[in-house]
């Protein structure tokens, strides 16, 4: 089994729990990850630093310009207890992102959770709930930054997710519940 495989968040030691201040979600992630919350989302940094994820309900924060970012080719991982909460099939997925041209970011693999049919933003159920988004960016993964195929990008994409890194992220967005 690789990390990324692995479906308990006792394996990665998910200790710490997060509740929305609207108490539409609560996820868990490890103790020794970086926590900071502004203005009603989450922000994670692997100790390392070398992971950086933000989980928020769009309530929270309206998305708008290069907040989120909507992938073109995910690969799409494992299903989530989220789904069965709102009943509908919600996936973890993984994908690799260019940088930006000009830009000051560096080319990253993206993972987050997405429905079926919509990538990137997951719809909590009732009312103005709002929606959730969950992107987690590993980074930097392409020295040379000249943007990769899509088959290069894939195969990255696969080679990173072999790691407890991926393994850990994978775990969080599997902790990822609706309500509180």
């Amino acid at each position: 089994m690789t990390p990324a495989e692995a479906n308990s968040a006792d394996v990665y030691e998910l200790t710490q729990t997060y509740t929305d201040p609207d108490k539409l979600f609560t996820v868990q992630y490890p103790k020794d990850w970086a926590a900071a919350v502004d203005q009603g989302y989450l922000e994670l940094t692997s100790p390392d630093g070398k992971v950086k994820g933000t989980v928020a309900s769009t309530k929270a924060r309206p998305p708008k310009g290069d907040w989120f970012t909507r992938p073109k080719h995910p690969l799409i991982g494992h299903e989530t207890p989220l789904g069965e909460q709102l009943g509908t099939k919600v996936f973890t997925y993984a994908s690799y992102v260019p940088a930006p041209p000009r830009g000051e970011r560096s080319d990253s693999v993206l993972w987050g959770l997405t429905p079926a049919d919509n990538k990137g933003i997951v719809h909590l159920k009732g009312g103005d709930k709002g929606d959730l988004w969950a992107e987690f960016h590993y980074s930097p993964v392409n020295e040379g930054n000249r943007p990769l195929s899509q088959s290069k990008g894939v195969e990255l994409v696969n080679e990173i997710n072999q790691t407890d890194d991926a393994g850990t992220v994978d775990a969080i967005l599997k902790s990822v519940r609706a309500g509180a």
